[in-house]
């Protein structure tokens, strides 16, 4: 009896590297074995799949990406699609002075004047060294006959980036003799 009792503390006592299967490393039973009940077993958990790249929630927007995506429309002159672009990124990408100056230009290139004068407005509230805000602002007020406020613009480029910054050059260029 004492040599029972004896083994029976071994076997309760041993460490659990040899203790029954609980659903570790062990291959699973074969198909025709009935599985263990679920309340003596483990699980072992099933790893989440790995977001493939193109899958929504593995793209992450990056403003730089947006941006290259948003400049490739405006190089084909797709205005249209570029501006609904740009009011996306605005939201994701709030008080940004880049989106800004592209909302103002695909907007004036649209001859949509007043929204393009509050999104350029708006960039040199958020940048008011944008020299890309600042030329086509000035751009915007050559073709709304303000050709004051667009020698002021010039005169800031000048200020900032010189007279052989191409920002400076093409507001000189959009004025001309006037």
């Amino acid at each position: 009896m004492k040599k029972l009792a004896l083994t029976f503390l071994l076997v309760i006592s041993m460490p659990s590297s040899y203790a029954a299967d609980t659903g570790g490393s062990n291959p699973a039973p074969a198909a025709t074995t009935a599985p263990a009940p679920t309340a003596t077993r483990t699980p072992t958990p099933t790893p989440s799949p790995t977001p493939s790249p193109t899958t929504p929630a593995a793209v992450a927007k990056t403003l730089s990406g947006e941006l290259a995506t948003i400049r490739a429309l405006i190089a084909k002159k797709d205005f249209t699609a570029a501006l609904a672009a740009l009011k996306i990124a605005d939201k994701d990408f709030p008080n940004n002075a880049d989106v800004n100056n592209l909302l103002g230009y695909s907007a004036r290139n649209l001859k949509q004047y007043k929204p393009a004068a509050t999104y350029y407005t708006k960039a040199l509230k958020i940048d008011p060294k944008h020299l890309g805000a600042l030329e086509y602002q000035g751009e915007l007020f050559m073709l709304t006959k303000k050709t004051a406020d667009a020698k002021k613009n010039l005169a800031k480029l000048k200020s900032l980036c010189g007279v052989n910054c191409e920002e400076y050059l093409d507001l000189k260029r959009a004025i001309g003799n006037k």
